[in-house]
């Protein structure tokens, strides 16, 4: 339980800075804000289920 909440939060912060790259390079805000909400929410379930374990 530990490591699939751990490969969660892991999985949460490349989307987000995959987010940030492509705000950075292709210039896509909205595109960029929706990596990172969605990188968010997936950090935040690997938190959430890691705090459960």
């Amino acid at each position: 339980m530990r490591m699939l909440a751990r490969t969660l939060q892991l999985a949460g912060l490349i989307y987000m800075g995959y987010g940030l790259f492509v705000g950075l390079y292709e210039e896509d805000i909205g595109r960029e804000l929706r990596l990172a909400i969605i990188g968010g929410l997936i950090f935040l379930a690997g938190w959430l289920l890691q705090k459960r374990a």
